[in-house]
């Protein structure tokens, strides 16, 4: 299945509504639109999870470049509200200790009014 990201401001920053999977044969998509993000100097990713139905280890990998390449210019990414399995997935590749899991916007947007 392909993937779909749509893009929507938020204060201080963007969140990224995704859905379908994060694997390898979706790569492209989810890099361009991570990279347009980046390049308006945007530092506060959040990346809208709830449509993810699969994400494989190039995703998972992704991600976690993802979350390196905003922590080098200061910046932060957050991940919304993934699906059980997803969720699953990205506990045994230990995502969550790179980046922030948050159960709904409003959670994200409180914890970055507070570092911000």
């Amino acid at each position: 299945m392909s993937m779909r990201v749509q893009e929507r401001a938020i204060p201080n920053g963007v969140i990224l509504e995704l859905a379908g999977d994060l694997t390898y044969a979706n790569r492209e998509q989810f890099k361009a639109a991570v990279e347009a993000v980046h390049q308006r100097g945007i530092r506060r990713l959040l990346l809208d999870m709830a449509n993810v139905r699969f994400i494989d280890s190039s995703g998972l990998g992704l991600l976690a470049l993802v979350a390196q390449r905003f922590k080098l210019t200061q910046g932060q990414v957050g991940l919304l509200n993934p699906q059980a399995y997803v969720r699953e997935i990205m506990a045994l590749a230990n995502i969550p200790s790179l980046i922030p899991i948050y159960k709904s916007e409003q959670e994200a947007l409180a914890v970055s009014g507070k570092a911000a």
